[in-house]
């Protein structure tokens, strides 16, 4: 089956979340992902700190679990990166 683009919209609509929601994700997911190989760190050896198999780490990468992994997970994983995470909230006009 060949893969299809698909827009954020129908994504969200599909998983049932918020665009917010897998947009947010997806920025973290690819953070995770980028400072992982910046380090030089395998997904093997994230997944044995976590204590999850390589299947999983690939799926979070590859955007499959988007749905099931949880804001908690990702704050998670970018801590055993190294990384600390802080939300800032603004008023919007």
């Amino acid at each position: 089956m060949p893969w299809k683009e698909t827009s954020l919209e129908h994504l969200a609509k599909s998983l049932g979340l918020s665009e917010a929601e897998v947009r947010e994700k997806q920025r973290l997911i690819a953070m995770i992902t980028e400072i992982r190989k910046k380090k030089g760190i395998s997904q093997e050896a994230l997944a044995r700190k976590l204590d999850v198999s390589q299947g999983r780490i690939a799926q979070i990468e590859s955007g499959i679990g988007t749905r099931t992994v949880s804001f908690d997970v990702l704050f998670n994983i970018l801590a055993i990166l190294g990384y600390d995470f802080h939300i800032v909230y603004r008023k919007v006009a």
